[in-house]
């Protein structure tokens, strides 16, 4: 390893020009007109994602509650999501509801750009500008920008790790590792996924590495590559504690995004199926993997020597990386983790050499594959996302969605546990008035029950809606028999709304 005082003339800054800048932003303002189009169809022909509509109903909490603070919002989720949503959201002649899906077409119109740029350096305009196409018209890479599940924020930054490893080759500097290692330091505060990918990541490495640095000093090696993220984790570990008095809450506390799928496995098919598995899960992962993206499989043979290891290395860890989540109950669908492969595919394409023309017609055949690949087992915002983007989806009149509208007509402070009543809070439309789980009145409430606010909204314990509300937990009752002195105002399905008696609604 080189040595972190020496500035190798290999590694100077090279100022270049701007020519190519125009160029870029042309491709990313077109991915982003071209996602945009899309995203609207879908949305006009009545598909709304869950995950979206959660992070709907978060943007509501952090513009309308009040006393928000930092560790009201995150440790259990990443933080840098919530954040950029927040300030979309500030644009003017935007529909709160669509900011989410806004976010990602934005992110996946960069990870477009990126890789264009990459495929043009080594292609041509041509060659670049087509195969760009047939990856951003992979099904796994529509799901990612158009669902609202909030993945294209991490392939983004997977698809920055990966580019990082072309710079092992050789005889790498310092500065090398550090990006590496800065790109997995990031992930963490992006993407839930880091922790299985930086897992699954470490045993690949010794095959990218070079060798002469493993004889000398594998240790370092690893200490240089994954400090920065172990500090990461470290760190969220120690504000969980400080804030929380658990280091570990943020792996512990139902409907924290760290535990993925785990509080919903009866209502997800590849729980189901493969939950608490590893073989399986990997076996089925490598072959869905194969067929979604054949041209990966020709990387050994047609690209520079040594190059292949990079792309290979890359879609061998997301395979990984998701049998070990499905072996934890995280995965809550095969393509969260197949996915990210798409940084495996466009890393290959940029080494391809030989025989262009199969590897169009590969790229072309991974299409349909990759459609074949999502049909099988898949979750439930998966279908009618499938739907919408052929015909209209009838909109169901939800159970939150009615509730919601019945509580937009009242002012009065209302208790509720946001983790599971984020679609009640996104039909009502703000959080004006809310007092949830985070706040101290809340707080005060679940100690003192003479300080109950003077309405309460709770799920039916057991119910898919309910989870595990915090609600129920601190009054076991609380559905059934309501508090003293509340009376029944409201049910619709597993919802109730209690509220002091003799109470007049404001309006």
């Amino acid at each position: 390893m080189a040595s972190a005082s020496t500035w190798l003339t290999s590694v100077r800054p090279r100022w270049k020009s701007n020519a190519g800048v125009p160029s870029g932003l042309l491709v990313f303002l077109l991915a982003l007109l071209a996602l945009a189009a899309l995203c609207a169809h879908l949305l006009d022909n009545g598909f709304q994602g869950s995950d979206a509509l959660a992070r709907y109903a978060r943007v509501l909490i952090m513009r309308d509650a009040s006393r928000l603070y930092i560790e009201d919002v995150g440790f259990l989720s990443p933080q840098v999501s919530p954040y950029l949503t927040l300030l979309l959201s500030g644009i003017p002649g935007i529909s709160l509801l669509r900011v989410p899906y806004l976010l990602d077409i934005v992110l996946a119109s960069l990870f477009v750009t990126l890789v264009w740029r990459d495929l043009n350096k080594s292609h041509g305009l041509l060659l670049a500008t087509l195969w760009t196409t047939l990856l951003a018209a992979h099904p796994f890479f529509l799901w990612t920008a158009l669902s609202g599940q909030d993945l294209a924020l991490g392939l983004l930054c997977f698809y920055g790790l990966s580019r990082s490893l072309r710079r092992f080759r050789n005889d790498p500097e310092v500065f090398s590792y550090l990006r590496f290692a800065g790109w997995l330091c990031l992930l963490f505060f992006v993407d839930t996924r880091a922790m299985f990918i930086a897992v699954a990541l470490a045993p690949w490495l010794v095959l990218i590495a070079p060798p002469s640095l493993l004889r000398r000093a594998p240790l370092a090696f690893y200490l240089v590559c994954y400090v920065p993220f172990v500090f990461a984790v470290l760190g969220w570990a120690y504000l969980n504690w400080l804030f929380f008095n658990d280091a570990l809450i943020f792996l512990k506390q139902t409907g924290s995004a760290f535990r993925g799928g785990f509080e919903s496995t009866p209502y997800l098919p590849w729980l189901l199926e493969f939950g608490g598995q590893w073989w399986v899960p990997l076996i089925w992962l490598t072959a869905a993997g194969a067929l979604a993206f054949p041209s990966l499989l020709l990387a050994p043979w047609n690209v520079r020597p040594r190059a292949w290891v990079g792309p290979v290395i890359i879609a061998c860890v997301t395979i990984c990386a998701g049998a070990m989540a499905t072996l934890v109950w995280y995965t809550s669908e095969p393509v969260e983790f197949l996915a990210l492969m798409l940084a495996a595919a466009a890393l290959g394409l940029r080494e391809m050499q030989r025989q262009r023309t199969v590897v169009t017609a590969l790229l072309l055949a991974g299409i349909p594959l990759g459609w074949l690949v999502m049909q099988q087992l898949p979750s439930p915002d998966m279908q009618p996302w499938t739907q919408a983007l052929r015909e209209r989806v009838p909109a169901p009149i939800t159970d939150e969605a009615l509730v919601g509208v019945w509580l937009a007509d009242s002012s009065l402070p209302t208790l509720i546990d946001d983790q599971t009543g984020y679609a009640v809070i996104a039909a009502r439309g703000n959080g004006r008035n809310l007092i949830l789980p985070f706040s101290d009145r809340y707080k005060l409430a679940m100690a003192t029950p003479s300080r109950m606010p003077p309405q309460i909204v709770v799920a039916e314990p057991g119910s898919q809606q309910a989870m595990e509300d915090a609600s129920n937990l601190h009054f076991p009752g609380l559905w059934a028999h309501g508090r003293p002195g509340y009376q029944l105002v409201y049910e619709r399905g597993a919802w109730r709304v209690w509220q002091k008696e003799n109470l007049s609604r404001l309006r």
